[in-house]
């Protein structure tokens, strides 16, 4: 039943050139609208602020911010892990916030907040909190793990709709998560703060079947990278986009580049077949209200 399924999906792997049905999203005239041809990494902070109170005037959908402000951020630096708690921090002393540095994590976090957040002060808060267990800055609230962690923690933005994407071709995978072994090695004498190590499943779709699920997917959703490595799920993770040409793509702070970039999504799924430590994705949905 299940090669059956996946020969009659496998007609439908051209559309990956032409999406025309994803949300239309004209990226392009907005930049135009709000008058900036610099990236947020050349920007100062008073800029900033003044580019987010023009976008907020678009009144854009969060989803087509995300679209603007992860473009604006193209080129820009990577850096791992690249935020702390600040100064004031125990044992992470990185900024809470940079614009001119990102991981993978720090990327999807910023571009996040900024598209719910009319200027930089509210995007610094909804960054916490988005970084943070009820906003409460400390390594020890810190949303470490994405799986188990920063998604769960999340829920009141985030939605996983990894199921209603891919349906019966998604897997289980179990993992035992150890926080307090990963606190340990960041220096932590307060490993008994976190919680004892716990089993958790997920649901995620493997990566074969990445390219036929292509036609389902929506603009500025989020893809989580699962691992096939003992002790965490989540390896990499950035947005779905789509070119000026309608073909898809994947937004990301690529490790390999060094800087976020924008990969063609075909591109992208045949290079996950070659890596085996990659077991496949999870999907991630931004909620409107």
């Amino acid at each position: 039943m299940r090669s059956f399924l996946l020969k009659a999906l496998l007609i439908n792997v051209p559309s990956i050139i032409l999406i025309s049905h994803l949300w239309e999203v004209n990226v392009e005239s907005l930049l135009q609208e709000i008058n900036t041809s610099q990236k947020l990494y050349q920007l100062s902070i008073s800029e900033i602020d003044s580019l987010m109170r023009d976008i907020s005037r678009t009144h854009s959908t969060i989803a087509e911010k995300i679209a603007v402000y992860s473009q604006l951020t193209l080129g820009t630096s990577y850096v791992h892990g690249c935020l702390g708690e600040g100064t004031h921090g125990k044992y992470d002393k990185d900024p809470l916030i940079d614009f001119s540095r990102v991981d993978c994590m720090t990327f999807c976090e910023q571009v996040l907040a900024l598209a719910l957040s009319k200027n930089y002060q509210d995007a610094f808060h909804n960054l916490q909190k988005i970084r943070y267990q009820r906003g409460t800055i400390s390594f020890t609230t810190r949303n470490h793990f994405v799986m188990a962690d920063w998604l769960p923690h999340n829920q009141w933005l985030l939605r996983d709709i990894t199921e209603e994407r891919g349906g019966p071709l998604c897997k289980e995978m179990f993992k035992t998560i150890n926080r307090r072994t990963f606190a340990a090695s960041f220096g932590c004498d307060d490993i008994k703060s976190f919680p004892p190590p716990q089993r958790l499943r997920i649901k995620y779709l493997p990566k074969k079947y990445l390219l036929i699920i292509a036609d389902k997917l929506q603009i500025s959703e989020l893809m989580v990278l699962i691992t096939t490595r003992e002790g965490i799920f989540a390896s990499h993770l950035g947005f779905i986009m789509k070119s000026k040409e309608g073909s898809l793509l994947f937004r990301h702070a690529s490790l390999t580049h060094k800087k976020v970039i924008d990969e063609p999504y075909d591109q992208f799924c045949k290079r996950l077949l070659d890596d085996k430590h990659t077991a496949g994705s999870v999907l991630i949905k931004v909620r409107e209200d």
